[in-house]
């Protein structure tokens, strides 16, 4: 009760004691009627998307620099008005108020037809005779009566519905006096049709805005002893069976905002999902004083919705010139829909990597290629990274001239770039400015929203891209109304990083989007994997090549008693730990060999004790591509392990510059197919290794050291049933026009 007290004082206080009383019968009410009680009487705070103490539904409502509303009248906003004509469609509920509303109406600078619907034959005559007296000037005028169901809504949508296929933009009004608003309704409609059409220029204003781009509607800011009464109340179950009529997934956690009081300035386009839901009067409830829990009240709550899901965004505007006015070309609009993504959930807290990057609509038809990664900085660039970067690239100067560019960066903040990116505008998310190449640090996404255009092409590698680039298409559908594929690189199958796990299913889920996605497999052996247990109608194989700078720097060297070992202890599939005992179990079953053959462990740092246990060993980690190209041209024996489909890029590398190469067979790899200088084990075990390593040292010390061995060695091609990758055919699947050019 204590509650209660506090939220009575403060309405006596702001309101004075009239709304006050008023308030405290209703109060009494709520003991006969629970849906009598305002929601601002509630005890407690109810999160979002909860049933409050009355059961009706608490809303998330938008915050205030979300698309804030835009000071008017202005003339620094938009450019002319964009409409010949504009439909005043007006609900008179209330006779008494014609000439009120017609003085409003005069101030509308183009011209317009006037349709007024009302529900009696008596009404109609005194609205008629209201309008004889006054100079009204409208290209048409016309009244109609219709049923007293759905309050101003019906009647507005249905009572002239052939009006919206005349007009290319219309005003909503009706005689609004609310009188369950304790005597707030006169106030909020003088304030709804001050905000709409006041003056001359404010009217004029909110034309222009409704001009600009694609927006929508037009709408007053809520009024002050308005906004805090904004909820879903019973109006959730109604406004989530009729949004999904027009194909809209509703959540409790969408974001609220709407135009209350139902006054506003639309394009005819943007309520045409509305149209569509074919509405009669009979739909709607007889009128009996209900002030929530209709089909009316859910039809208003629901027009934003609507109208984004028509392809147009909104504006809210308010005369309050305390407010900063927004300049078009600043204001970034973040829709409605979608935008329960927004809060976190317990996947992304436990798995950061799978955040999610959400987006706010760029109305731009410029085509943009995005390349989503899990960071640039070139101490963490290793060959998947630098595969995908090459292949961006590739598609990039394919299209050539009018494409832009951008590579979204989703895990580790941009410290430093390679060379190969320099000419990017490196940005924060939340901050984007017009470039052709942008590098975009996301990985601050808790509040920020990317950039998106329906010509935005995303292109993913690891599966936590592919999730949000699978994501981000999707949002373009709800946006757009259609997406591009998706070009996902698959360069391994990533669920088998991990046990059975949210993680494995997460990554699998991203195989399951055949029909999104333009798949880029990264070798044939990883094709047959992916064709054994998923369907990808657009495939293409991406084969084999050495790395030219590599390819370049190798040389005829003698060979000498080294043993390169691919060591990446981050990276478990490569099997470091295998790895490491099995040399260190050959060594002991050879100690007098292995203390004349060096162990140089290469591809990434790692603390030297783990390798205390060979007896010549050196730690190299990540090196320059010059470097790891002399140490081929001299070394003699190659290791490199990896329980995966995918061969991977290191033991064919030591096959093509004639190292005699060590690696495990997997399910439908066996990499001795490539080249005779490979031997496959079937699995990675100390002793499997330690083996090999003994038969392929000892070849190697009969034929090979202080020699100048062969290089460039044949990496054979394996048979596939897909084509292989080319720019030019990925560019015809993503931008089919490039199909005839």
């Amino acid at each position: 009760m204590l509650h209660y007290a506090s939220r009575a004082y403060k309405i006596l206080r702001r309101r004075g004691p009239r709304s006050f009383a008023a308030h405290s019968l209703r109060f009494i009410a709520h003991k006969i009627d629970p849906r009598e009680i305002p929601y601002y009487l509630l005890e407690g705070e109810v999160k979002p998307g909860r049933l409050n103490a009355i059961g009706a539904v608490a809303a998330r409502t938008i915050p205030d620099d979300v698309n804030p509303a835009i000071a008017i009248p202005t003339a620094d906003y938009g450019g002319d008005i964009a409409f010949g004509k504009v439909a005043v469609i007006a609900h008179i509920f209330y006779p008494e108020l014609t000439s009120e509303m017609v003085g409003y109406i005069k101030n509308i600078p183009i011209p317009f037809g006037l349709f007024i619907t009302t529900d009696t034959e008596e009404k109609k005559a005194a609205i008629l005779s209201a309008i004889a007296g006054l100079d009204i000037h409208a290209l048409e005028t016309e009244v109609r009566v219709t049923p007293n169901r759905g309050r101003d809504i019906a009647p507005k949508y249905l009572g002239f519905s052939e009006v919206y296929d005349r007009y290319e933009c219309f005003l909503h009004l009706h005689s609004k006096k609310s009188l369950h608003t304790d005597g707030l309704g006169n106030i909020w409609r003088k304030y709804l049709f001050t905000n709409l059409i006041g003056s001359k220029e404010i009217a004029e204003t909110n034309l222009r805005i409704l001009s600009t781009g694609n927006i929508g509607i037009v709408y007053a800011e809520h009024h002050d002893e308005i906004k805090e009464q904004i909820n879903w109340g019973y109006d959730f179950p109604i406004a989530k069976e009729i949004t999904a009529r027009a194909g809209i997934t509703l959540d409790a956690n969408t974001i609220l905002e709407f135009p209350s009081g139902s006054m506003f300035w639309g394009r005819s386009e943007a309520i045409r999902h509305i149209r569509e839901l074919n509405l009669t009067f009979d739909d709607f409830p007889k009128e009996e004083g209900q002030i929530d829990g209709t089909l009316a009240h859910a039809l208003e709550r629901s027009l934003l919705l609507f109208a984004e899901h028509a392809r147009f965004s909104w504006a809210r505007v308010t005369t309050k010139q305390t407010e900063r006015p927004v300049a078009h070309a600043g204001r970034r609009f973040i829709p409605l829909l979608g935008s329960e993504h927004s809060a976190s959930d317990i996947t992304s807290s436990r798995i950061p990597e799978s955040y999610r990057l959400l987006a706010a609509p760029q109305f731009d038809n410029r085509p943009r290629l995005n390349l989503l990664l899990p960071t640039v900085n070139p101490k963490d660039v290793f060959g998947g990274i630098a595969t995908a970067l090459k292949i961006f690239d590739q598609i990039a100067q394919a299209h050539g001239a009018g494409l832009d560019l951008r590579i979204v960066v989703t895990d580790a903040p941009v410290s430093a770039v390679t060379d190969g990116l320099k000419d990017y505008s490196v940005q924060k998310l939340g901050a984007e400015q017009p470039a052709q190449r942008v590098l975009l640090d996301a990985t601050d996404r808790t509040e920020n929203r990317l950039d998106m255009r329906p010509t935005d092409v995303f292109v993913a590698t690891a599966w936590w891209t592919a999730l949000n680039a699978f994501r981000l298409h999707d949002t373009q559908k709800v946006l757009f109304g259609g997406a591009p594929k998706v070009v996902y690189l698959m360069q391994d199958f990533e669920p088998d990083f991990y046990g059975w796990s949210t993680r494995y299913a997460l990554a699998e889920s991203t195989y399951l989007r055949g029909e999104d996605t333009i798949a880029l497999i990264n070798s044939e052996e990883l094709l047959g994997h992916f064709e054994s247990k998923y369907s990808h109608p657009v495939r293409m194989v991406i084969p084999y090549q050495v790395n030219a700078k590599v390819d370049a720097a190798l040389s005829h060297a003698l060979r000498e008693k080294i043993i390169l070992f691919y060591s990446r202890p981050s990276a478990v599939r490569n099997c470091f730990e295998s790895g490491i005992d099995g040399l260190t179990l050959w060594a002991r079953r050879n100690p007098m060999q292995a203390a004349e053959w060096k162990v140089c462990c290469i591809g990434e740092a790692f603390d030297s004790a783990l390798a205390s246990s060979l007896p010549n060993y050196a730690v190299m980690g990540k090196m320059s591509l010059e470097e790891y190209a002399s140490l081929l041209s001299r070394a003699s024996v190659g290791l490199s392990l990896m329980i995966s489909p995918h061969p991977s890029y290191p033991p064919l590398e030591m096959a093509y510059a004639g190292l005699r190469t060590i690696t495990n067979k997997y399910t439908g790899k066996d990499l001795s197919r490539r080249s005779p200088f490979i031997s496959s084990i079937e699995l990675p075990t100390s002793e499997l290794i330690a083996k090999a390593l003994e038969d392929n040292v000892n070849e190697a010390e009969k034929s090979m050291i202080g020699r100048r061995s062969p290089i460039r060695t044949e990496i054979r091609d394996l048979p596939i049933d897909a084509e292989y990758f080319d720019p030019r055919a990925a560019l015809a699947h993503i931008w089919p026009q490039f199909q005839k050019q």
